[in-house]
């Protein structure tokens, strides 16, 4: 057989690389995308596990909820998320974006995935506003704001005497006080009142208000306050006290006055008529010498005998969450006897506390984050204090208080508990350190 010339072999290779040219010239462009694209890096997306909304609802939520779990990063967090990886171009931030995701909460996710960690909480919207530390905050609060370290306050208000005659002078005449109270709780040794007479410090004690020479005598007739003047005894309706603040809040309040339910039938709110004079059991219940109070049914509705101390403060619910207690003249430490040849001083109001205070601190109420305050509203010696003993389970035992209060103070810290605006003086005194003493 002929072999071809050299000549001859080279044209067929020609034509043969030629003919492969112009059949991959015509073949479809989309296959050289397809090849180019297969040797390129997957991109993986990962799409944000829907245990956002269950860790969302495993929070506290607050009382007022803005956006449903389901608004926030169900499947729009997701598409996001998406998105996101499917824009990025470089392996860098195809990383970042999958760590991201990985090892965050559902909340969290999204604005990572977006570049921006800032933009969910910012606009109030997402996971984050529905269960983040704030819901943890509002779940903790009253309808008035934070909810109060102290629940229940009761105030016992003895007369003509002081603390530290009790706890120093003469310690032996309330045993009671001295031996088992005292050590509970913490003493407020500079405690002093704001005017002479027990029935004007408690007005101050209640309302923030300075008292009338008339409230500073024990109101001997039951007038008015005469708004030019300033003389009188009963404040006009528009000037507010802690009872109404209380009862506007929501909150409640209680005056237990002995022998206040003894007449037939009982009329707790008893008072007398326009210029009257008081009865012995009137003269120191403050809540009388307003008209805010005495002309609305709640005068009645919140004044009780004693009585009633005990029963109201074995249910937290029903006890108030502040009460005065005022014993009669039998009870109040006061030196006349109240009949003759009845028992009277110091050891009658020892007494009165055996019997009302003992009982309160095994109480469902007290026990419920409550407040026993025992003071004297008034001291033979105006200018001398009468000192206050506070006891409470949120309080050092046997602590001291030496700084300087008075019922202003005492006032300004009952609104500070429950989150009210202070009254009248009470503005511009200083709240007590309850759980902080001097030593």
């Amino acid at each position: 057989m002929q072999v071809p010339s050299r000549r001859v072999v080279g044209v067929a290779v020609l034509l043969m690389l030629g003919f492969g040219i112009a059949v991959g010239a015509s073949a479809d462009h989309g296959g050289n995308a397809t090849l180019a694209a297969a040797t390129q890096p997957r991109r993986v997306v990962v799409v944000a596990p829907a245990a956002t909304t269950t860790t969302a609802a495993s929070k506290p939520k607050p009382k007022t909820t803005s956006t449903p779990p389901s608004e926030s990063s169900g499947s729009d967090g997701s598409a996001s998320s998406s998105s996101s990886a499917e824009t990025s171009s470089s392996p860098g931030e195809q990383e970042t974006t999958s760590s991201g995701s990985g090892s965050s909460d559902g909340s969290s996710s999204e604005s990572e995935s977006t570049g921006d960690s800032s933009s969910g909480s910012d606009s109030g919207s997402g996971s984050d506003s529905g269960s983040g530390s704030t819901s943890g905050d509002d779940s903790s609060t009253t309808g008035t704001g934070k909810a109060p370290a102290i629940k229940h306050v009761w105030i016992f208000a003895l007369t003509g005497h002081t603390i530290d005659e009790a706890l120093t002078a003469n310690p032996t005449q309330m045993p009671y006080l001295a031996k088992e109270l005292r050590p509970k709780g913490l003493l407020l040794s500079k405690y002093a009142g704001v005017s002479p007479g027990g029935l004007a410090n408690l007005i101050a004690l209640i309302s923030g208000q300075k008292s009338t020479a008339e409230q500073q005598a024990g109101c001997p007739a039951y007038t008015d306050v005469d708004p030019q003047s300033g003389a009188g005894c009963v404040f006009a309706t528009k000037v507010d006290t802690l009872a109404g603040q209380l009862t506007a809040a929501g909150w409640s309040w209680r005056a237990y006055v002995e022998d206040s339910d003894a007449g037939q039938p009982p009329d707790t709110c008893k008072h007398p008529a326009p210029g009257g004079p008081l009865e012995p059991v009137m003269a120191r219940n403050p809540f009388l010498f307003f008209h805010a109070i005495v002309d609305t049914p709640d005068c009645a509705a919140n004044t009780a005998g004693i009585s009633r101390l005990a029963p109201d403060a074995d249910d937290s619910d029903s006890a108030p969450t502040v009460a005065l207690v005022i014993p009669d003249a039998c009870h109040d430490s006061q030196d006349p006897p109240c009949v003759p040849g009845a028992l009277a001083g110091p050891g009658t109001g020892d007494l009165f506390l055996l019997q009302q205070v003992r009982p309160l601190l095994k109480s469902k109420a007290y026990k419920d984050d409550g407040l026993i305050v025992v003071t004297f509203d008034a001291a033979p010696d105006p200018s001398k204090p009468v000192g206050a003993l506070l006891i409470s389970p949120a309080i050092k035992a046997g602590s001291t208080d030496d700084a300087a209060h008075d019922p202003y103070a005492l006032l300004r810290t009952l609104e500070d508990f429950f989150s009210l605006d202070p009254l009248g003086e009470a503005k511009d005194a200083k709240a007590i350190e309850v759980t902080n003493p001097s030593r």
